[in-house]
Order: C-alpha cells, then sequence, then structure tokens
C-alpha cells in the first residue's frame, strides 16, 4: 500500500494541511495559523493515523531543523513535529517545498508562456506573493530532484528604462539600505507601486490591500500591474540568464496568476536581455496554476526522506 503522508504549508496567516495515499490528497483543511502550534495542529488533524512521514513547509527560514514563526508567535521544531506525529518529520521553508512541488504537476496545475517544452535539467523557481521566493532545482539520478533554497529575491532591483529609474529613487527614499527585487514584487511591492504611479500624477485613491489593486481598475492599479509584470519577466530573465535551465523558469505564488502577464509585457521584459535573447529563446517559461503546489512539494519531501529511502542532506 502506498505511504500515508502528512504535509502542511504554514503561512503567517494561515496552516494548510494535506494528507497523502501515494499521489492522491485524501483529506484537506486549513486553520488560522495563530489559533495554536502547527505541530498540534498536525496532530489534531492526523486524527490518531499511522503516518509514515511528514513534512511542514514553513514561511520563514529554518536552521537545523528549527523555524520561528514571528508574527504568529510559534518555534517549530523538527524533533518536537516528530513526536507529536509519530512519525518521522522534517521542517523546510515553504519555498522549498513549493519548488519541489513543480516537478510534479499535471497539465491542468501549469500555463506555459514561452519557450519550448521543459527537458530534464537545471530548473529555477521564482515566486511573487507576501515575498519573493527562489529556489533551484537540479536532477539527481534518472528521477530524483535535488531543491537549493536560495535567497535571489533579495537581488538589487534592476531598473531598465527612464521610468523605473524614476521608481528606484522612490523605492530609494523608501529603503536608503539596499532596494530589493521584493521591494517591488510582492504584496507590499503592489501597492508601493500603486503608490508611485500615484506620485507621478496617475489618478488612484490609497489602498491598504494588494488584492484592491488588482480589481480597482484606477490608472494608478493598471500601471502598477504592469509594471510589476515587467518587472517579474525581468526578473526571471536574469534567473534564467544565469542557470540557462533547460528544465524552464516557473513563476509561482499568489500573484502571477491573477494578471495577464503576456498581454502585460512579461515574456518581452523576459527576452529583453539584448545579446542574450537568443539564448532566452529556448528557455521554457511557465506560470503554476496548482492551488495544492507547497502542499504537494512538502509530502514529496517527506516521502523521499521517509527511513525506506536513502537520506539525503537536509535543506
Amino acid at each position: 500500500m502506498p505511504k500515508l503522508i502528512l504535509s502542511a504549508d504554514v503561512g503567517a496567516t494561515n496552516c494548510r494541511l494535506g494528507l497523502w495515499r501515494g499521489d492522491d490528497l485524501i483529506e484537506q483543511a486549513t486553520t488560522p495559523t495563530a489559533a495554536e502550534p502547527p505541530a498540534e495542529a498536525a496532530r489534531r488533524f492526523a486524527g490518531g493515523r499511522s503516518l509514515d512521514a511528514a513534512c511542514l513547509a514553513v514561511a520563514g527560514p529554518v536552521v537545523d531543523g528549527v523555524a520561528d514563526l514571528t508574527n504568529a508567535g510559534w518555534t517549530i521544531r523538527e524533533d518536537e513535529v516528530g513526536s507529536a506525529l509519530g512519525c518521522p518529520a522534517i521542517v523546510v521553508n515553504d519555498f522549498v517545498g513549493a519548488a519541489r512541488g513543480v516537478t510534479a504537476l499535471g497539465p491542468d496545475g501549469v500555463v506555459q508562456l514561452h519557450g519550448p517544452a521543459p527537458k530534464r535539467g537545471l530548473i529555477g523557481v521564482l515566486g511573487a506573493g507576501t515575498g519573493l521566493g527562489q529556489a533551484l532545482l537540479s536532477p539527481v539520478g534518472e528521477s530524483g530532484w535535488q531543491v537549493w533554497p536560495s535567497q535571489g529575491g533579495h537581488v538589487d532591483l534592476a531598473p531598465t528604462d527612464e521610468e523605473s529609474l524614476a521608481l528606484l529613487r522612490f523605492f530609494m527614499a523608501r529603503h536608503p539600505e539596499h532596494v530589493s527585487a521584493e521591494r517591488a514584487l510582492s504584496g507590499d511591492g503592489l501597492l508601493a507601486l500603486q503608490e508611485f504611479y500615484r506620485s507621478q500624477g496617475l489618478a488612484g485613491a490609497a489602498l491598504t490591500d494588494p488584492a484592491e489593486v488588482s480589481v480597482s481598475g484606477d490608472d494608478a492599479s493598471r500601471a502598477a500591474i504592469r509594471r510589476f509584470c515587467q518587472l517579474l519577466g525581468a526578473a526571471a530573465g536574469n534567473l534564467a540568464v544565469s542557470l540557462l535551465p533547460t528544465g524552464g523558469i516557473y513563476l509561482a505564488g499568489g500573484l502571477p496568476p491573477r494578471f495577464d502577464l503576456v498581454g502585460l509585457g512579461l515574456v518581452e521584459s523576459f527576452l529583453a536581455k539584448g545579446r542574450m535573447r537568443p539564448l532566452l529563446m529556448d528557455v521554457p517559461l511557465l506560470l503554476v496554476t496548482d492551488p495544492l503546489l507547497g502542499l504537494r512539494g512538502a509530502a514529496l519531501l517527506a516521502a523521499e526522506r521517509s527511513p525506506s529511502r536513502r537520506p539525503e542532506p537536509r535543506l
């Protein structure tokens, strides 16, 4: 019988839980992260069932199997999760889980935006949501994968035209110590982009929720969405020229699926690397639409590191 695996995607606001039998999700639930320690939420969700392995993918840095969820006030320890569930357990960064999940996407969970079909090879994953996550995957043997965590979302925000130079100055006034790509390519970044365009004279109300930018329809919000897509395309192109990933660049996170990425210039910005444009013509660019990406990836990591398999290095 296939293994029974518990996976969790633990964010600052919600803790999503899934129970898997092999590749099949047989049960899922969502609880407020602040309501109880995630290990206890996982224990209640398991309901006394005998698990083969578990993985909690947590929105925060993980050091030696320990993660601090500062906003929720919880510290998650790998050994405590294993004790609560009565099975081998690992704790990883949430974007590590998301990255692992891209290798198991079905045709309904991904949309190809550009390039040839992906081949087995290096993969880059870029995810814009609460923050800007980045991870890499490399093939291991004939079917395995190694996930390499990254803090690539904190590279410098690079202007590419006069308007984005003005945008950089806008961000420098706010963040004189360093302006990272995440300052623009995140939920707060989308709000900041809308504020920038209002400061440039475009019509729009002051907004407090990134979701409002997506639906308000005012001139400043439309300009902010277009610039967001262009900046995301440029960031994906930067990752692509760094890796030359035959497995493709995958765009994940909650923000990209909301927008008409191709129509708003993302692919053209992805390709706009001067002499490197011909190389990028052959790099697959894909949009992840599967809402179970994080849960799916965490389940795969748990299954791969259960005792029946050879252990791999901890991420």
